[in-house]
């Protein structure tokens, strides 16, 4: 009697819940990284030098815990879906405001590509990461060297997302952000629209982006006036060597002023492979066009050495260093770290060794 109705509740469960899609997985999974790190900055406007030993999170790369899904539909269409949390493994904490706020979509692709809805990178990201020998890791990433964070542009929320299907290593990407999805002026404030090229081979990386980000100005106001992100970068890949370089400009809204004006990036890198480990070096020079009194200059370096213990683990050590000219107070960024200087004219050094692995 017991087991009639237990067959009986479970053919009523299979008949409202529907048939099991067999080819529907979901993965979990993530980055652990810690280090111990030197950080100094010499004195600036804003204050006297200062020192300070730490340990510290995702120098190498940022931590992070995710889920990725997907689900045969059947006639070569997918649905898919990801989840990424970022969290400092130092002390535990949430990376920023959002509980998801490194990645979160959920989508449809097939022939024709992929769409996606939700928070993710921008297109002017995803050709900076396959173009740079440090693959936006540890000190002298091609994202400090662009001035990426300073656009406000390097993720977008509330956005649209289409990647182009790839043909003989060509893709494009098309994003479309809704911004702040404010009710009042301007209500167009935080809106993003970027687009890229990229070419992709096992010798050759190559891309172009363009990407343009509403803002609110004046201060306060009730317009807005916009942004532009552009550059173009490549990696060509010989044998145990790669060579990396890109340049980029970022046009801030309004004209330029003492404090604010266009900026200019040029960067190039060198990676050399040998056995289970690798080194990376990465210069680059940024200017700020000011009016007064001169023009901000920042000189960017990063040395950094991996050893891969297996296919998931890696021990590295790492050192950088930006100087500043008495208009520039750019600071050193090492994964997803941030390192602060002592405003214009501060320059900051760190070194540092850690071990990350992945799952």
């Amino acid at each position: 009697m017991k087991n009639r109705i237990a067959l009986a509740f479970t053919a009523l469960l299979a008949a409202v819940c529907g048939p099991a899609h067999a080819q529907a997985s979901v993965t979990i999974y993530g980055v652990a990284d810690a280090g111990v790190e030197y950080q100094k900055a010499s004195a600036g406007a804003g204050g006297p030098a200062t020192s300070s030993k730490n340990l510290v999170n995702g120098t190498f790369g940022a931590s992070r815990l995710g889920f990725r899904g997907s689900d045969d539909l059947g006639g070569g269409l997918r649905a898919f879906f990801q989840l990424e949390h970022g969290f400092n493994i130092d002390d535990g904490t949430v990376t920023g405001a959002a509980f998801w706020g490194r990645k979160a979509i959920v989508g449809l692709s097939g022939s024709w590509g992929e769409i996606s809805l939700g928070r993710d990178y921008s297109p002017g990201f995803w050709v900076q990461f396959y173009t740079d020998v440090n693959a936006f890791a540890m000190y002298g990433n091609s994202g400090t060297m662009s001035a990426f964070a300073l656009t406000g542009m390097l993720r977008t929320s509330n956005g649209i997302y289409y990647v182009s299907p790839e043909i003989n290593g060509f893709r494009g990407r098309l994003t479309y952000s809704l911004g702040d999805e404010s009710t009042t002026a301007p209500k167009d404030a935080g809106r993003v629209i970027g687009l890229s090229g990229e070419y992709r081979s096992p010798t050759l990386s190559a891309g172009v982006f363009h990407q343009e980000r509403k803002s609110v100005f004046p201060a306060s106001g009730t317009s807005s006036q916009t942004n532009v992100y552009q550059g173009v970068t490549g990696l060509y890949n010989i044998g145990q060597w790669a060579v990396s370089g890109g340049l980029a400009r970022f046009d801030p809204a309004g004209p330029n002023t003492a404090t604010s004006g266009v900026v200019k990036s040029l960067w190039g890198g060198v990676i050399y492979r040998l056995g289970s480990s690798d080194v990376r070096v990465n210069v680059g020079h940024v200017t700020t066009d000011l009016t007064a009194p001169t023009k901000g200059k920042s000189t960017l370096i990063g040395v950094n050495y991996s050893y891969y213990q297996s296919k998931t683990t890696n021990l590295y050590v790492d050192a950088g260093r930006v100087s500043n000219n008495a208009s520039s107070q750019f600071g050193l960024e090492g994964g997803s770290r941030a390192i602060p200087n002592r405003g214009l004219g501060s320059d900051t050094t760190a070194m540092g060794a850690g071990i990350r692995t992945t799952f």
